[in-house]
């Protein structure tokens, strides 16, 4: 399904304060990663879906990116520009988190949008 939040992200100049903060308030774990964590907010409650997160440093002013999933991120980015928007230049995608890019709507609010990874059903599962 397109268009649902994926994936959150906060930018900050110090990732282990920002991580003690928000174990402390909601319980979160953050996992250490090489460029910031990973944070996994636990089991999500009843009718609500859990959506990973992940912390990196930023020297600027704190901020928040929110990214909403998308079935094909070149048709998404194209269609960002044709309303108006702009949109960064892509990370390059990886196995684990899949592909992101950051955009500006028509009147600059900064969003991303997110391809997740894909699964291989043909596996099964425990």
């Amino acid at each position: 399904m397109a268009g649902h939040l994926s994936y959150f992200e906060f930018g900050t100049p110090d990732v282990a304060v920002a991580s003690r903060f928000y174990a402390e308030l909601f319980g979160w774990e953050v996992q250490a990663q090489e460029h910031g964590g990973s944070i996994d907010t636990g089991p999500a409650g009843p009718g609500a879906v859990a959506v990973p997160g992940g912390l990196h440093r930023d020297p600027g002013p704190p901020q928040h990116y929110l990214y909403f999933a998308v079935d094909d991120i070149d048709a998404a980015m194209k269609r960002v520009v044709e309303l108006g928007g702009e949109v960064e230049p892509m990370r390059p995608p990886t196995e684990q988190w899949g592909a992101f890019v950051e955009c500006r709507d028509n009147q600059g609010l900064a969003f991303g949008l997110h391809l997740p990874p894909t699964r291989d059903t043909s596996e099964p599962t425990d």
